[in-house]
């Protein structure tokens, strides 16, 4: 990660929508802004909002969750509720059904490689 220590502020970064209206990411640590490796993000998904998440078979990530919740199912049926406090390993390819909760869902997101 560079050559020195770096802060980064949520309100100081731009805030990308990933799905308009609906999802929303702020990219904390980035290889473009501190020469990082990986990425740290906080994204955040509006409440009752239902979609199916693929993998794009180049990154990894590590999602956690800050705030609210959601539903989440594997293809080969396996269910899991994701609430805060979880941690989930998405490897480069991947399928979930992902339907969020009533409270939304703040997650914390770590990404190689960076994004």
């Amino acid at each position: 990660m560079g050559d020195r220590i770096e802060w980064s502020r949520q309100e100081d970064v731009e805030q990308i929508w990933l799905k308009e209206g609906i999802e929303y990411t702020h990219r904390l640590i980035t290889n473009a802004n501190q020469g990082a490796s990986f990425s740290f993000h906080i994204t955040t998904f509006k409440a009752n909002f239902e979609h199916t998440a693929v993998g794009d078979g180049v990154h990894e990530s590590v999602l956690f969750c800050l705030h609210g919740g959601s539903e989440q199912e594997t293809p080969d049926g396996r269910k899991h509720s994701f609430r805060p406090g979880d941690a989930m390993y998405l490897p480069k390819n991947f399928t979930y059904e992902h339907k969020i909760g009533s409270g939304g869902l703040v997650m914390a997101v770590a990404c190689t490689p960076s994004r």
